[in-house]
C-alpha cells in the first residue's frame, strides 16, 4: 500500500506539532529492533473510518520500512476481514506475518501466535503501563501472544434537540430511564436504534453491556457457565420492553453500519456507536450536526458495566521474520506513531497505554463532543467478564448466542425458552454439558 495522499513532510510536521504539545512524558523503547536489509513483511491492520488516519498510518509505516530495509506489504482491513484472515491462517499455516484482530482472539488462537512478551513488557514500562484489561486480553498462560493496540471506543450517540423536546436536558444515567425516554421519543416519531442483528461491533457492545449491567453473564468468575439466572431473565424482560416500546423495528436485521445510516437519515434519536456518526455529520454538514452528542453508557441494577471492543496485533508463529515483525510492532506503539495518529483519530482509536489518556493533544481532551469517550479503557470489560478472557468466550460471541437470545425475546419467543437455549449452547461450547 502506498502513502499516496499524505507526504512524508506533512506527517512529520504533524508528528512534531503533537510532540511539542505534550505535557506528559510518553516513553519509547530502550532497545530498537531493526530489520535486515530487504526483509519482506506482510502486514494487515485495522482500517479507520477516517481516510486521513489511514493515509497517515500508511505513510508512517512506509517511512519506517524505508529506514529499516523492509519491503512492506501493508493492507488495512475491516472488522470482518480480520477475523476471516486469522481463521484461514490458523487452518492453513500460511498468511500474513503480522495481523490485527478484535476482541479476545489471542486466547482463541494462541497456538499459532508468536511470543511477544519481551516487547510488550518493555513498551508497557516505558509508557505508564498497559490498562489491566489489555494485559488480560493478550497474556495467555503467562505468555504475551499479542500486543495491545487500541480500544475502538463506543458511547451513546444522541440528538440533543430531540431529547430537549422530550423534556430531557441530559442523557439518562440508567437503562430504565432510557426506556422511559425512548418510549416518549418513539411516540414523537424518533425511536431508539440498537442493533439486535449479527453486528460484531455495535451489536456486541450493546447486548453484552446490557447483560452485564443487569448482573448477568455467560459464566461466573471461575468460568462455570451461569447464564440461566434471574438476572438474565430480568435483562431479557427489559430488552423485550425496550424493543416493543422504544425501538425502531428494523434493528433485528441490523449490521454494524445500519445504525449509522438510520441516525444520519434522521430516522432514530439514539444509538450506541463509535464517533463515526458525528464525524460523518460534520463532513457532510448534516442539518442537525450541532445537536449530535455523546454520553456514557447507562447503568443497570448492577451498575455501569460496558463492553470494550479491543484491538490487538499478533505475529503469526510461522513467520520467517519474527524479530523484524517485533520491531514493527514496537514502532506502532511508539510516540512517533501515536502522537500524530491519536489526535487525528477522532476518539475512535484509543491507545491501551495509560500515558495517553490525559495527553493534551488527544481528541477526548480537546473536543467537548468527544469527552464521553475518556476513561473507557480503565473501566470497561472484555469478553469473558466476570472471569478472564478465554477461547470459549470468544466462540460464544462468534456464535452470536447473546445477540440471538435478546433478538428472540424481542421477536416474541418466551423468555424461558430463549434463556434455556442460550444457556445450553454456552454449556456445549464450554464443554460443561
Amino acid at each position: 500500500m502506498s502513502n499516496k495522499g499524505m507526504s512524508r513532510r506533512s506527517f512529520l510536521k504533524l508528528a512534531g506539532a503533537a510532540a511539542a504539545a505534550t505535557a506528559i512524558p510518553v516513553g519509547g523503547l530502550n532497545k530498537v529492533l531493526t530489520a535486515n536489509a530487504q526483509t519482506a513483511l506482510t502486514v494487515q491492520l485495522r482500517s479507520s473510518f477516517i481516510p486521513t488516519n489511514n493515509e497517515l498510518l500508511t505513510a508512517l509505516l512506509n517511512d519506517y520500512a524505508a529506514r529499516n530495509g523492509l519491503e512492506l506489504d501493508l493492507s488495512l482491513l475491516n472488522h470482518q476481514q480480520m477475523a476471516e484472515t486469522l481463521t484461514a491462517a490458523a487452518a492453513s499455516g500460511a498468511g500474513p506475518d503480522v495481523l490485527e484482530t478484535v476482541d479476545i482472539k489471542p486466547h482463541q488462537f494462541a497456538d499459532v501466535l508468536a511470543d511477544v512478551s519481551d516487547i510488550c513488557e518493555e513498551i508497557g514500562e516505558a509508557n505508564g503501563g498497559w490498562y489491566p484489561v489489555a494485559r488480560d486480553l493478550c497474556v495467555v498462560d503467562g505468555v504475551w501472544r499479542a500486543m495491545p493496540h487500541f480500544l475502538a471506543a463506543h458511547a451513546m450517540v444522541y440528538r440533543e434537540d430531540l431529547l430537549s423536546e422530550a423534556g430531557y436536558d441530559a442523557f439518562p444515567g440508567t437503562w430504565d430511564e432510557v426506556l422511559t425516554m425512548g418510549t416518549e421519543l418513539k411516540s414523537m416519531g424518533f425511536p431508539l436504534g440498537f442493533a439486535l442483528g449479527h453486528a460484531g461491533g455495535d451489536g456486541n457492545n450493546f447486548v453484552y453491556s446490557v447483560l452485564w449491567s443487569f448482573g448477568a453473564a455467560v459464566t461466573d468468575e471461575a468460568g462455570v457457565v451461569n447464564l440461566d439466572t434471574p438476572e438474565t431473565r430480568q435483562a431479557c424482560e427489559f430488552m423485550q420492553q425496550l424493543y416493543n416500546d422504544a425501538m425502531i423495528e428494523t434493528v433485528l436485521a441490523w449490521d454494524d453500519s445500519s445504525n449509522n445510516r438510520a441516525f444520519i437519515a434522521g430516522e432514530i434519536s439514539v444509538t450506541n456507536n463509535a464517533s463515526s456518526i458525528l464525524w460523518v455529520g460534520r463532513r457532510d454538514q448534516v442539518e442537525f450536526v450541532d445537536a449530535i452528542s455523546h454520553a456514557s453508557y447507562p447503568a443497570g441494577p448492577a451498575g455501569l458495566v460496558q463492553f470494550l471492543e479491543l484491538n490487538t496485533i499478533e505475529i503469526l508463529n510461522f513467520s520467517e521474520s519474527i524479530e523484524e515483525a517485533k520491531g514493527l510492532l514496537s514502532f506502532i506503539n511508539s510516540p512517533e506513531v501515536w502522537l500524530p495518529l491519536g489526535p487525528d483519530g477522532f476518539a475512535f482509536i484509543y491507545p491501551l497505554l495509560q500515558n495517553y489518556e490525559n495527553h493534551p493533544a488527544m481528541p477526548w481532551n480537546t473536543d467537548p463532543k468527544l469527552a464521553a469517550f475518556k476513561g473507557l479503557a480503565a473501566t470497561g470489560k472484555a469478553l469473558g467478564y466476570p472471569g478472564t478472557p478465554s477461547a470459549e468466550a470468544s466462540e460464544v460471541a462468534a456464535s452470536w448466542i447473546i445477540n440471538d437470545m435478546f433478538a428472540n425475546v424481542a421477536s416474541g419467543e418466551s423468555i424461558d425458552d430463549a434463556v434455556s437455549e442460550a444457556h445450553n449452547a454456552c454449556l456445549a461450547i464450554y464443554g460443561q454439558d
